[in-house]
């Protein structure tokens, strides 16, 4: 299982060749990724990436999978432009390369892409899923943002204390 100190536990796995069907856009003071569903349905999801970034081909599919179902997606760079962590990277580094990207202070962010999502895409319903550190990601926001639908912590890195909703989990078997 995956934990704080060690949030994502497949390493990068197989990176997808993929293309996307989205485009990246200036949201406030950071990019994202946003796909539009073929259908307006006032609906979105927020994708929130794991420590291999935004731009990971395989985070854009699964946010490009979602959108074919009807919702917008956007996967935005929380790490607000840092280097996302290497699949080659050290990780006896890891804790000192964590410690500028706490998935628990990703407010300011969070709050432009709401803004985003209701103001540019006309989103009435929005939820929102988290792979590994992006995990953490998700039960931080589902306990700050009331008006959030849904909330889906993939390869969640431990549930914190004071959780106050019924919640759903997906823990690996064997990547």
């Amino acid at each position: 299982m995956a934990n704080e100190a060690h949030p994502c536990p497949c390493d990068i796995g197989h990176r997808l060749e993929y293309g996307g069907m989205g485009q990246e856009v200036q949201v406030e003071h950071i990019k994202a990724y946003v796909t539009r569903s073929p259908v307006d349905a006032g609906k979105a999801v927020i994708v929130i990436q794991d420590i291999f970034g935004w731009q990971l081909p395989n985070t854009r599919y699964m946010a490009d999978l979602i959108a074919g179902n009807g919702y917008t997606t956007i996967v935005p760079d929380f790490f607000v432009g840092q280097e996302p962590w290497s699949p080659t990277g050290d990780w006896a580094t890891f804790p000192e390369w964590l410690k500028t990207r706490n998935a628990r202070k990703i407010d300011r962010e969070f709050d432009a892409v709401l803004r985003y999502l209701k103001q540019q895409c006309h989103a009435r319903k929005i939820g929102v899923v988290g792979f590994c550190w992006g995990g953490i990601a998700v039960h931080h926001v589902m306990m700050t943002y009331p008006e959030l639908r849904a909330g889906v912590s993939v390869y969640e890195a431990g549930v914190p204390e004071g959780c106050l909703e019924p919640l759903g989990l997906a823990e690996h078997a064997s990547d």
